[in-house]
């Protein structure tokens, strides 16, 4: 039997969906459609070709801690092959690091299936199918793309000219040539002439494959990544490369750097209702509507709306006499746009973070090791904030400025002073300015109201 390891790609930032989306909650860990990220979705899609101790993933260390929880609440063996980036370095890097990494843990032979995180794909079956048929391709020895059926001219995707069929392949062809991101007009003729499909950003190939063809074409990036991998250590159960080996590695996607220049190359056209979810256009496309075109979520109140995208977060959000708009309301920001473009969303975040502001980064709720924090309310001396400790979590801090405790939930433990103090619900305290250590001793989470007078909240490390 075949070994399918299924290789995640799990960067990038989805900007064009601030204010859900941050920097430090990309889109696929926010949760955009139903209960599920984008992440969560990849991976049980994955699992229907391969048990969670096979599937490898390639994950920026920022967002390691939040791809560990995601998976812990799906299967905890998912987290058992993660290959952490400490800065990044595009996909070909990341390809590299998963290959190198499969031959390595693995068998050389086995057939990587690359798969990017942040991608929807409504109909699974389909998928599958397709992954059928590609698997005796990759091992063949072919580097395999998979190639969306085009359903409009669209110009935000790169396409794949196709050519003739494989031998004894009922639907795998030989790629002719990649396309970048066209212009109108050529899109229109690309879509009216037929042979061209949407390059969906997955492939398959065996890891001795596309290590040979980097060898080739792309000696420096396989080199590179060689040396980081070899010097990599073993962190809170994944692999890190060192920052100065990593940083080394040229920048390049996979497709600039092998797959216009392989030769053995294919594609299998599918059409598995896949989107990238590139912006709250595409979104809105996702979710059910009125009859008015009106996709809405949460608390909200329309009169005479149509054609809009309305997500109500924390708050009632109402709507009168406007036309296809995007109304994001999160807990700290609230976003108005035109629907159907994205790029002024991304300038948006430019300007937030040119003046440094959080919200370009954060969302409300942080999430911390031990658990997470939210700023409740601030004024000019004081801040509030709400503590929310995991079972068996310590947090060290330290503040320069008296506070105040009441305890929501849960019981633990305070120790200041070198003096330890039970704790349990509904108690009130006052802190005084110093270093303490707060643990959660129960099997509940801890969830603490913090008042800190003064100028600067507590500092948690």
């Amino acid at each position: 039997m075949t070994t399918i390891l299924p290789v995640i790609l799990a960067g990038g930032s989805g900007t064009r969906l601030w204010p859900v989306s941050r920097e430090a909650l990309p889109k696929h860990l926010a949760q955009l459609i139903g209960p599920d990220t984008l992440l969560q979705r990849t991976a049980r899609r994955l699992l229907r070709h391969a048990p969670a101790s096979h599937l490898i993933t390639v994950a920026a260390q920022a967002q390691d801690l939040l791809i560990r929880r995601q998976y812990a609440a799906i299967d905890p063996a998912l987290n058992q092959h993660r290959l952490i980036e400490p800065i990044g370095r595009n996909t070909a890097a990341a390809i590299a690091l998963a290959a190198l990494y499969a031959a390595d843990h693995m068998t050389p032979e086995a057939v990587l299936w690359v798969c990017p995180s942040d991608h929807l794909i409504s109909d699974a079956d389909a998928l599958a199918a397709a992954v059928e048929q590609a698997v005796p391709v990759a091992l063949a020895g072919d580097l395999v793309t998979f190639g969306i059926s085009p359903t409009r001219p669209e110009t935000g995707y790169g396409y794949i000219r196709t050519g003739a069929p494989l031998p004894g392949q009922t639907t795998a062809r030989r790629v002719e040539r990649f396309v970048e991101k066209p212009e109108r007009a050529a899109a229109e003729a690309m879509l009216a002439a037929g042979g061209h499909y949407w390059n969906s950003g997955m492939f398959m190939f065996r890891a001795d494959r596309i290590l040979a063809e980097l060898a080739q074409h792309a000696g420096e990036i396989l080199s590179a990544t060689e040396a980081a991998l070899a010097a990599a250590e073993r962190v809170e159960g994944a692999t890190l490369p060192p920052l100065e080996l990593y940083r080394r590695i040229p920048s390049s996607p996979i497709d600039k750097a092998v797959m216009e220049r392989a030769t053995r190359l294919a594609v299998v056209p599918c059409d598995p209702g896949w989107t990238d979810l590139g912006s709250w256009h595409a979104i809105w496309e996702q979710l059910p509507k009125d009859g008015a075109g009106n996709a809405v979520v949460g608390d909200v109140l329309l009169e005479d709306v149509s054609g809009c995208l309305i997500q109500a977060g924390h708050r009632l959000v109402a709507c009168a006499g406007v036309r296809d708009l995007a109304v994001i309301e999160t807990e700290d920001a609230l976003l108005v746009a035109d629907r159907s473009i994205g790029e002024p969303i991304k300038a948006l975040v430019a300007q937030l973070k040119a003046v440094a502001r959080s919200e370009a980064v954060h969302p409300a709720l942080r999430q911390q090791a031990w658990g997470s924090s939210r700023t409740l309310c601030e004024g000019e001396d004081f801040t509030v904030r709400e503590l929310m400790l995991l079972p068996g979590a310590e947090l060290a801090a330290s503040s320069a400025l008296p506070a105040h405790w009441t305890i929501l939930a849960g019981t633990g433990q305070l120790e200041q002073a070198g003096a330890d103090q039970p704790l349990v619900a509904s108690q009130c305290l006052s802190l005084p300015a110093g270093h303490y250590r707060l643990r959660n001793s129960g099997s509940q989470p801890l969830r603490v109201v913090e008042v800190s007078l003064g100028l600067a909240p507590a500092a948690a490390d």
